[in-house]
């Protein structure tokens, strides 16, 4: 009995062996699975409702904001709405969800919301939606404003709504192409045109999946889409649907039932994956399942479809996306396999102003992928700013053009290693000709002349005068061809009129030249006469001519000189006279030798340049008082200062 006993336990422990063995086996490829093959998680309870289809999602790229479809509080299964929920930044949890009210408002039975996709900086939204009886699904789009609330939807202008299914959008990062599904040629669409209720195995749908082709739409300079072109091969498929651009704009995901493990007659969509290479061709399609024998956790044999990416999700990347699980559509994660995941991207920010004064500039931005040319665009910058996300792997050259501005090139190069990459620059954009600010002034004080008016004109045919305008009191602004001169004219009421000269042969494009108009009310410029003694000077002789003046003359004569010496722009007319007594030559000799005397201590002793100085005689011809007793021959025996303009 003991003996038996004895053979007994042996082999109980063999047994013992074998299953601890095999178990140790299943748990160690278990493992390595899991090593090489994350598992996707079911999102929380919070977001997937049971018996309610959460589908669609859009997940902004810090993985904070999520938005979805769903027919939650819906009489029916096609009740679907916009729903959005946000993640607390310290726990992790997401808020309870709640519908987009501003979006939804206009909401009606029998409408359907979805498909959102959210574009890389979070304010605006694109989603399908299908109002009022007998409607086409069209794609529409809502912006958020500075309330963090979005606006009423409307249509998304330009060539992407057919009159057709179109549905599902989603917005490359740079925000310049917009992927979508249409109704296929001849094929069928969704009986319920929402999420479809061939994907969620309704009883009522057709036994065929519905299918569709996959499109794409560039925006024009106007900000509206060019039209749509379906996806080039290799991408096209028998059937396919649901088209995710990911966040480095090049490499997208998509839903198809191509395989022979995903028929046609089955309803089971896969996801598929393709990325554009350098020269723009696309991959060819391969199925997130890696392997047809060993089916990865992104699979499930109902179908699989609708990925957003985020990819600042640290520490992982992960996968949003639908999958139906049984009862209803829900929503999962999945970290991203290396290969599968998008490349690493650089929000570009540019500020872009005049070089002179520093004004905020808004010109036309070609951007041109020297790697990938397919993805390349021409935009127009915002006041001041350009922004657009680049991708990693790819060369850029940026052309910036604006009217009467100097085109800017530059190049932005994310081939190099991350640490050498330039995601923001300052551009100064330079005026064609040169800056030419003219300002009139008062040649006495100095101050603005403010009704002041100005022109400049070219010296010869070379010369271009663009943009003239008065920028504010007493001041011009003009753009000028370079190379050449120019001469300013400055006038106001009651002041002489005046010109300066610009000189621009030494000058190039983006120079600036500041000058100034001085102008001179000579009413205001008064001196007193000086008088001399009678029959003097007698001769043109200097000392005579020096003697001749007498001391108040003489002072008089100093004020002149001072005023000559701190405004050289003015020159003076001497004017001499005498009275009547005396011949009419001798009187006149006699005035122009007062004149000279002048002349004389003003150049000579003084220093003024004769230039400056200009003399003329009227012997008794002009008389200021009459001529009739010794008080008026002594006024009339004169000589008067006429300020004049330095020509």
């Amino acid at each position: 009995m003991k003996k038996r006993v004895n053979y007994v336990s042996l082999m109980c422990l063999f047994a013992l062996f074998l299953g601890i063995n095999a178990n140790a086996q299943t748990i160690a490829d278990r493992i390595t699975k899991r090593d090489v093959q994350p598992k996707a998680e079911r999102m929380p309870n919070i977001i997937n409702k049971l018996l309610h289809d959460e589908y669609a999602p859009a997940i902004s790229p810090d993985g904070r904001t999520l938005v979805y479809q769903s027919n939650e509080g819906g009489k029916t299964w096609e009740y679907y709405r916009l729903w959005h929920s946000m993640r607390d930044t310290v726990t992790g949890f997401w808020t309870t969800p709640m519908p987009i009210d501003e979006i939804n408002a206009d909401f009606k039975q029998g409408d359907i919301y979805g498909g959102p996709s959210l574009s890389y900086d979070g304010k605006t939204l694109y989603f399908f939606a299908k109002m009022g009886d007998g409607g086409s699904e069209d794609i529409y789009q809502s912006t958020k404003g500075t309330d963090g609330k979005w606006s009423k939807p409307e249509k998304v202008s330009g060539g992407v709504n057919s009159g057709e299914y179109e549905g599902f959008p989603s917005i490359s990062p740079d925000g310049m192409f917009l992927y979508f599904m249409r109704k296929k040629d001849g094929g069928s669409s969704s009986n319920s045109g929402g999420a479809e209720s061939a994907d969620k195995g309704d009883s009522k749908a057709s036994k065929y999946p519905s299918c569709y082709k996959l499109m794409v739409a560039k925006r024009k300079m106007d900000g509206t889409f060019g039209d749509a072109t379906e996806l080039p091969s290799p991408i096209p498929g028998d059937c396919d649907k649901h088209v995710r651009i990911l966040p480095d704009g090049q490499s997208l995901f998509f839903s198809s039932t191509r395989t022979w493990l995903s028929p046609k007659d089955s309803k089971d969509f896969d996801l598929y994956y393709s990325s554009m290479q350098p020269g723009g061709a696309w991959t060819a399609p391969v199925l997130t399942d890696m392997s047809p024998w060993v089916r990865t956790t992104m699979y499930s044999y109902q179908p699989d479809m609708l990925v957003s990416v985020a990819p600042n999700d640290n520490p992982h990347v992960l996968a949003y996306f639908s999958s139906y699980r049984g009862a209803s559509y829900e929503l999962f994660t999945y970290p991203l396999q290396e290969r599968f995941k998008p490349k690493r991207t650089c929000w570009f920010n540019a500020t872009i102003v005049d070089s002179a004064n520093g004004t905020k500039l808004k010109p036309t931005v070609k951007v041109t992928n020297l790697t990938r040319d397919p993805l390349s665009y021409d935009k127009m910058s915002d006041e001041g700013k350009f922004k657009t996300v680049l991708t990693e792997g790819n060369k850029y050259k940026f052309v910036l053009d604006l009217d009467d501005y100097e085109s800017v090139t530059f190049v932005v190069d994310l081939t190099k290693d991350i640490s050498e990459w330039e995601c923001s620059k300052l551009v100064k954009m330079r005026k064609k000709g040169v800056l030419a600010t003219v300002t009139v002034l008062d040649g006495l004080t100095n101050e603005v002349i403010a009704e002041s008016n100005a022109d400049i004109k070219p010296d010869d045919g070379n010369g271009k005068v663009s943009e003239f305008k008065k920028t504010g009191p007493g001041k011009f602004f003009a753009l000028l061809a370079p190379g050449t001169t120019y001469t300013a004219n400055g006038t106001a009421d009651q002041y002489e009129p005046a010109s300066i000269s610009l000189d621009l042969k030494n000058k190039v494009a983006g120079d600036t030249i500041n000058r100034e108009i001085f102008l001179f009310d000579l009413s205001k410029i008064v001196f007193q006469n000086i008088n001399f003694e009678t029959a003097r000077p007698r001769t043109l002789d200097e000392k005579e001519l020096d003697k001749s003046l007498l001391p108040k003359a003489r002072t008089e004569l100093d004020k002149v000189h001072k005023f000559l010496t701190d405004y050289p722009r003015i020159s003076i007319r001497i004017e001499a006279h005498t009275d009547d007594r005396g011949g009419d030559e001798y009187n006149q000799g006699l005035s122009e030798r007062r004149a000279a005397a002048a002349k004389y201590y003003l150049t000579k002793v003084k220093g003024i340049a004769e230039s400056r100085v200009e003399t003329r005689a009227f012997g008794e011809k002009s008389p200021t008082v009459p001529n009739n007793s010794p008080a008026n021959w002594a006024l009339n025996r004169r000589v008067e200062f006429k300020p004049q303009i330095k020509r």
